[in-house]
């Protein structure tokens, strides 16, 4: 089961990543709930604050909108 409020964290940091990207990503263009579920799956927690910035944007791209 996902942690409500863990998930939030996740999205808020996956969305601070793209708003401050150089240049600035639309967030509108990925599915961010996706990607910050994809990330507590693949590594078992939803610190994305401590992720591997790699690895970040890797499922970031894996996770455009409509997905």
């Amino acid at each position: 089961m996902h942690d409500p409020q863990a998930l939030a964290e996740a999205e808020t940091h996956l969305l601070h990543v793209l708003e401050h990207s150089d240049p600035p990503r639309d967030a509108s263009r990925y599915n961010v709930t996706a990607a910050a579920r994809a990330y507590h799956d693949r590594t078992g927690n939803w610190d994305v604050r401590g992720a591997d910035p790699e690895l970040v944007e890797q499922i970031l791209a894996e996770h455009p909108a409509g997905d």
